[in-house]
């Protein structure tokens, strides 16, 4: 079958051939319609990702959406090694898969797996956010942060504030709902935060960690909390012991599959619900399999908006 395949962690996968994975007790071999190109596909295949370097050579991809043997469309996410979703077949673990709602897209739906369940449950799951509250998200212009500013919203919020480095990725920010914008390169962030949030923030969705984070967790209101979800700013972090416990402040870290099954399955319907009420947006791309290794290079780039990868 035709497949991308990790030979280096050096180099981009390659698009080549490879033999179909054998079904077995406990697998369900889903034929693949999309498969998700995410930050945490490339730091696996770097091999300096926190989990270790995975044995090579492998095909990579943690999620993709496709039919299973009795004709059901699921997301699905983490194959059984060493297979991936950018395949054209992938073995799956019986009974882990999230049955996509009629009436959406598979592209448009994967938006809502790995990025959208990143989003919405460290929100209401890890975060616990209460109605009325100020959100603060930190890399708002990735698709993780994309949809977050949303879901704050759809969530009831009282104030979002998204930061973002670029002009043209505050802007964006702002077009979806963010009641305000800061720049995250500022030299003044933490006084900038304050500002637009009209004091402080309840609740940090953190894609960054680094500076970035420890100077926003000094605008943390009392019983703030920080959800660690991301660290493309940075594996450290000089955070400030003194005005964390001031505030009797939380960073609490994430990670979609510590929640619930019935949790993500509830989170990905009402998201894409959302979407096709019209009341969440997100850009998606679709890019052929064969090509690959220029949509990789594109993800290392942040390009701004979902990668979808079709077989």
């Amino acid at each position: 079958m035709k497949a991308a395949q990790v030979t280096s962690y050096e180099s981009p996968p390659e698009f080549t051939d490879i033999d179909d994975p054998a079904g077995g007790e406990g697998m369900d071999l889903v034929d693949v319609e999309v498969a998700g190109l995410n930050p945490i596909d490339l730091a696996i295949a770097s091999g300096k990702f926190d989990a270790g370097a995975p044995p090579l050579p492998y095909v990579p991809g943690r999620e993709g959406i496709g039919t299973t043997p009795d004709g059901r469309r699921i997301w699905f996410d983490g194959p059984a090694f060493p297979y991936g979703s950018m395949a054209e077949v992938v073995p799956v673990p019986s009974g882990t898969g999230i049955v996509v709602p009629d009436g959406i897209d598979s592209a448009d739906a994967l938006a809502f797996g790995i990025a959208g369940m990143a989003a919405w449950l460290s929100l209401q799951w890890r975060g616990g956010l209460k109605a009325g509250e100020t959100v603060l998200v930190l890399g708002a212009s990735g698709s993780v942060g994309q949809i977050a500013i949303q879901a704050a919203k759809l969530m009831g919020a009282g104030r979002v504030v998204g930061a973002a480095r670029s002009q043209s990725g505050r802007e964006l920010v702002k077009e979806l709902g963010a009641d305000e914008v800061v720049d995250t390169g500022d030299e003044d962030f933490t006084p900038r935060i304050q500002g637009a949030a009209g004091g402080g923030v309840d609740l940090i969705i953190d894609n960054l960690w680094g500076e970035p984070a420890a100077k926003a967790l000094l605008a943390l209101n009392v019983k703030g909390r920080l959800i660690q979800v991301g660290n493309s700013a940075g594996k450290e972090s000089p955070v400030k012991a003194g005005p964390l416990r001031g505030v009797a402040g939380s960073i609490l870290a994430h990670r979609n599959f510590h929640a619930p099954l019935e949790t993500q399955e509830a989170a990905f319907e009402r998201m894409c619900r959302h979407f096709m009420d019209g009341e969440l947006k997100i850009e998606v791309e679709t890019v052929a399999l064969e090509e690959v290794s220029e949509a990789w290079q594109r993800q290392a780039a942040s390009p701004g908006h979902k990668l979808v990868l079709r077989p």
